[in-house]
């Protein structure tokens, strides 16, 4: 009886032993933290219009402790804009930031230029998400029609471009593959 006490107290340790072996191992391992290629989607404002965001990132390299990320896409509020960040990040949550620039491919056309500033976090391993702010100035090609009548024998004068700085607030999911 006593030798089958002795197995079985064995048997017990000898279990603990490597289901804490496991959990500390599990523990010590380092967390994904990697960037990894991105899709992200998201609603906000820029200026006082709504915008939905559609872009895909992906790593390139390494500045000293900062992984940098382009990140291209597409905007569509009145305008539809491609657009182009250079995220700087220490890993793929966290905050993150960066120039910004965009071309407006709607209407007579434009361009914007800024910088982005955020923050994203995951709620699963491959989905999370994202809350980001920036400013940018953005200019659209003789978006103003200032035209009066045109006298007989006169040109007509092209429309004057509308420049504005344009804060931006945007809430959205990412998806890592």
């Amino acid at each position: 009886m006593r030798t089958l006490k002795t197995s079985s107290l064995k048997a017990t340790l000898a279990t603990l032993l490597a289901l804490t072996g496991s959990l500390a191992v599990a523990q010590t391992a380092p967390a994904d933290t990697g960037e990894r290629p991105t899709v992200w989607a998201g609603l906000g404002l820029e200026t006082i219009l709504p915008v939905v965001q559609l872009s895909v990132s992906a790593p390139v390299g390494q500045v000293g402790a900062l992984t940098v990320t382009p990140r291209v896409g597409v905007d569509a509020t009145v305008a539809a804009i491609l657009s182009a960040d250079l995220l700087l990040s220490r890993a793929d949550t966290g905050w993150y930031g960066g120039p910004s620039a965009g071309v407006v491919v709607t209407g007579k056309g434009g361009w914007r230029a800024g910088a982005v500033a955020g923050y994203r976090s995951r709620t699963r391993p491959n989905l999370g998400f994202f809350v980001e702010s920036g400013v940018r100035y953005t200019v659209l090609r003789e978006a103003i029609d200032s035209r009066s009548a045109v006298q007989p024998g006169q040109p007509a004068r092209p429309g004057e471009d509308l420049a504005l700085p344009s804060p931006t607030l945007r809430l959205g999911l990412t998806y890592r593959f």
